[in-house]
Parts: structure tokens; sequence; C-alpha cells
């Protein structure tokens, strides 16, 4: 079994994916109150949502710990980190807590993830030609080298000691990066922050890890988990297929991060779509109204076959001062209110579900898949492929029918990624369809 260990919900699945594409069978626990469902024998990888990243450090190694007493990994297995591509969440908590609970010797460390642009050099993250203290996605308050720079963001938060591998010996290859993994763990090492480009020096990597003798947790984002494999015990499976379907998408995002409105109008000028905004200042005192007002809204255009795409109100300085009034009004903070919007999107989803038939749903962030999950009680996805890099299907249980999800992260893709799922999605039936 190979046991993946993620913190938000679409982390889970873009992480997943990188085994169900090559044919092991990967199912998501969706875990927010701790209670996963078992492990079953026909499983290859279980990935575990631990949905941890927004919370408190204590909170967190309290809450892993927790998942971890649940679950009964034994040292042959390999248990998979996967954090967040720009290093958002209690990173060096959780491995710490990891290392401490599994008896594990080392843990090797890259966050790369090539295809979005997020590469490693000399320790620190650079995404998209920035380092990440400089680039959009960082919003925390450190200094921006001192932001970028991995062995100090994780020494923030665990006193394991961090060594590095720089990318002169990771580009020499698996005996280079072997030597000085062994180096390093005996001149006590427990975590290892290991440079990373490309893929080959990914692959390189995890190929050097087998010739270390001790124990590993690996971490890092997808990108690594593309090529982890297990070596023993594995049965060769053809990938789940998708599902044919008709009719309309839906399409669901709470995320402010800019890319999102540009991947709306893109896909608009391209696809017959509904936008429905989300007025997030009239939400805490309007909840049903607004609920029923919209699922009307929405259904009507799912039965007129248009796409529906449901988003927050977009990023901006006007957005800002009604959040704030919104605040302050109902005396709550920002991450209450964020719940508060996460549940009432869930529940505008279950409703238009229980009013129409549609099978196939696009979802953008961790909260706001996580809150559509709990409205619609799913515990547990099966992941089917994955569509674009690091954006996969999956495949769960609603009542009488099986729903197909996709899932990508809030900032993930470029301006066309949107269309590019919905018009890959409809390709697939279509080719289907004429074979």
């Amino acid at each position: 079994m190979i046991y993946v260990i993620a913190d938000d919900l679409t982390g889970s699945s873009d992480t997943g994916v990188q085994f169900a594409k090559r044919g092991y069978k990967t199912v998501v626990a969706i875990t927010p109150d701790n209670a996963h469902p078992g492990v079953s024998e026909d499983m290859d990888v279980y990935v575990i949502d631990t949905e941890t990243r927004d919370e408190e450090t204590r909170a967190a190694r309290a809450k892993l710990k927790r998942i971890l007493k649940g679950l009964h990994i034994r040292r042959h297995e390999i248990v998979y980190k996967k954090v967040d591509s720009t290093l958002r969440g209690s990173i060096g908590v959780e491995i710490e807590e990891l290392m401490t609970h599994l008896g594990r010797d080392l843990c090797i460390f890259t966050p790369t993830l090539a295809p979005y642009g997020r590469i490693t050099i000399g320790g620190y993250l650079v995404v998209q030609g920035e380092v990440l203290g400089h680039s959009k996605y960082y919003t925390g308050k450190l200094e921006p080298g001192e932001a970028s720079y991995i062995p100090l963001l994780l020494r923030q938060q665990t006193k394991l000691p961090i060594a590095r591998v720089d990318l002169k010996d990771v580009a020499k290859g698996v005996e280079s990066i072997a030597q000085k993994l062994n180096e390093l763990y005996e001149n006590g090492a427990k975590i290892v922050v290991i440079d990373a480009t490309n893929e080959t020096h990914l692959h390189d990597i995890f190929e050097s890890s087998l010739h270390f003798e001790g124990s590993i947790v690996y971490a890092g984002s997808a990108g690594l988990a593309e090529h982890i494999r297990h070596e023993e015990g594995f049965r060769e499976r053809e990938p789940c297929a998708i599902k044919l379907s008709h009719g309309p998408y839906l399409v669901l995002f709470a995320s402010r991060h800019p890319i999102i409105q540009m991947q709306i109008a893109h896909l608009k000028k391209r696809m017959r779509c509904y936008e429905l905004v989300i007025e997030v200042g009239k939400i805490p005192s309007n909840i049903e109204r607004m609920k029923d007002l919209y699922t009307e809204e929405c259904v009507g255009a799912l039965n007129d076959n248009m796409h529906v795409v449901i988003h927050t109100d977009p990023a901006g300085t006007e957005e800002k001062n009604t959040i704030e009034r919104v605040m302050h009004e109902h005396k709550i903070g920002l991450r209450e209110l964020e719940l508060q919007i996460r549940q009432f999107l869930g529940e505008l989803v279950s409703h238009i579900l229980y009013r129409h038939k549609l099978m196939n749903i696009i979802l953008s962030g961790g909260d706001t898949a996580l809150g559509v999950c709990n409205a619609l009680q799913i515990k547990r996805l099966e992941i089917i492929d994955e569509l674009l890099p690091g954006i996969p299907i999956s495949r769960a249980q609603f009542k009488d029918r099986k729903l197909q999800l996709i899932t990508k992260a809030g900032g993930f893709g470029e301006i066309d990624t949107l269309y590019r799922l919905m018009d890959k999605l409809k390709n697939t039936r279509e080719k289907a369809l004429n074979q």
C-alpha cells in the first residue's frame, strides 16, 4: 500500500491522480471529522485528506496524530506527505509528526512542480520565474527572501535537522544524489531538501532513494508523486474509463485568485454559459432566500442546456471592503466567513442536484471542493484519470447516481484551462460515441 497524507482536498486529488493514471487503484478519504473509511484489499493507494492546511500548528499536529493512530502503516509501505506547491500550511509540523509516529529515518523533500512553473534551486522555491516571496502566490508576512528559502521555512516549524542537496549534485544523476543522501544522514540530517527543475531530476531523486538503507518519508507536491512507485505486490490495471454523459456541466469557483476571472471570461467566449455571481455580503443574513433564488436561476439555465458557472464576487477593492463590512457587522473573522461561504456553496450545489440530473461538476479550490462533498455526504472519491497536468477527474456516489468531479487548486492553470477541461470532457465523450 502507498499512503498519501494531504492537507486539503484538491491536493489529495491532484497527487492521487499521479498514481491512478498509471493504473494504481486510488481512493481519497475525505476526513473533516477524522473518521476516515477503512482501507480495503483492492486499493493500491490510499489518500487521506486531513484538512489541516488552515489549522493552527498545534491543532494540525493533534489532528494528524489522531488520524495516524487510526491507520496501521507498516515499515515497508510508502508514505508520501503531499505539500502545497507554494508551501502553505504547517509543513514542518506535519513532517515531524509523521517521522515521529512512523519512526522513519529520513524525509526527502522537494516541492517542484515543473508543469506549473514551480522549481527548486539553491533551496529556494521559484514560482513562474520569481522566488516565492515575490510571486503573486505569497500572502505571508516574511521578507521575500526568507519566505522563499525552504530550509528556513521548515526550521520555523520543526526542530528536526535539515540539510540540502544542491542542483549541481542532482544534475549528476542517481548515484550522486544517493551518495549525498547517505552522507547527510550519517551527519545527522532528518529532512533533506533537494533541488529539482524538471522531471528527470524528480525521477532521479526517487531512484536514488532506493539506494538508501533506512526508512523514508517522501514529501513534495504532485510533481515528485508522479515518480513514486512501489516495487512489490501491485497488479497492472487499466485506468478507469471516464463515463459518457450528456448535458451541461456545473462549474464552481470560490477562489479570489485573479486567474479565475480570466478563465471564466475565456470560457464564456467559447461556450454557451450562464454566469452566476454570488454576492458574498448577503450570505450571512439571507442564506435561505439566496439559496432558493440561485437554485431557480441555475436549474433554469441547465434545463436550457447551458453550462452554469458559479463564482463569488471577483477580487478587488470593492470586494475587500464588502468582506470587511460583513465581518464587522456580524462580528466574525475571515476564516469563519470563508467557512460560511463554503457551506453555502455546498448546499447550493446539493439543491441543484436534487432538481437536475447533472453528472459532471468542476470544482476549483480545496475549500470549495470540500464544501460540496460535505453537503452531498461524499466521504470518498475514486480517482479516474488526469484531464490536464495536476487536474484529476474522480468518481463519487451521490444518492442513486455516480458523479464525476473535476478538482483543481484555485490558483492553478492558464487563461484557457477551464475551457480546455470542458472541451476535453466533451471531446472524450464524442470520440467514444463515434467509435
